[in-house]
């Protein structure tokens, strides 16, 4: 619900910055507002100075992370910007735990990135690609990155912050980003593999692995994505030519 706040009280001693730094400090996918009072030090009405609402806060924290975020330095052929595309955006979810669950989650969050975004289409298209093949590319990439740093974070995540995945005694500890240790979520799927019999019949390079901590088989998905990207658009560009030249006498 949006609240309006009081806007003829007196002046709040915080600003709508330090709110959003808060916000972001606390995790942009976990902050609620009694959390970022507590951590101002105020109760959570007083946010409302500030605020209208969770969304408008979230609204400031994208804004603040889109307007750091710079991809005008992307060039070459667009298979190394699309190389360096998927890179950047690993590195900027590295350094924003949760905001590839953002955006998934949330519909209208991709559109503060619009930015970078245009960025990185310019650049594909100046590397060789048409307009529409740089959307496809840089849409595909950025799907598969966000997918699979989703991935990353379920298995770095305790399994107390892991839907579906219950505590169990014995697992090795791992450090949340509040400070408390649990059992991560590949502890429980090693376990979970471990004990059900159906494991037994995935390929083995589907068994839990330290890969899922990191980048598990990202760079190769890339490599799938941009060959297939080159077949497509040189399947266009020879198709393009046959029209021109009409059918053969």
């Amino acid at each position: 619900m949006t609240r309006l706040g009081n806007p003829t009280g007196p002046k709040p001693g915080f600003t709508r910055q330090e709110v959003v730094s808060a916000a972001l400090e606390i995790g942009v996918d976990r902050f609620t507002l009694s959390a970022v009072a507590q951590r101002l030090g105020v109760g959570t009405s007083a946010l409302y100075r500030t605020i209208s609402s969770r969304e408008d806060l979230l609204r400031g924290c994208l804004e603040r992370v889109a307007a750091a975020t710079d991809f005008s330095d992307l060039a070459g052929s667009w298979q190394g910007v699309a190389r360096a595309y998927a890179e950047r955006l690993w590195e900027l979810l590295e350094e924003h735990p949760g905001l590839a669950g953002v955006l998934v989650s949330t519909s209208w969050a991709y559109q503060f990135f619009a930015r970078p975004i245009t960025q990185t289409q310019r650049a594909l298209t100046r590397g060789g690609l048409s307009p529409d093949d740089a959307v496809l590319a840089l849409d595909f990439i950025a799907d598969t990155v966000i997918s699979a740093h989703l991935q990353t974070e379920v298995a770095r995540a305790p399994v107390s912050d892991t839907p579906g995945i219950p505590q169990h005694a014995g697992s090795t500890l791992t450090t949340d980003r509040d400070g408390p240790s649990a059992p991560s979520g590949l502890d429980a799927a090693r376990r979970r593999f471990a004990e059900d019999g159906r494991a037994a019949q995935l390929p083995a390079a589907l068994a839990p692995s330290t890969s899922w901590l990191d980048r598990g088989w990202l760079d190769r998905k890339l490599e799938v994505i941009i060959h297939g990207i080159a077949s497509a658009a040189a399947q266009s560009a020879g198709d393009d030519e046959r029209a021109a030249t009409g059918p053969d006498d």
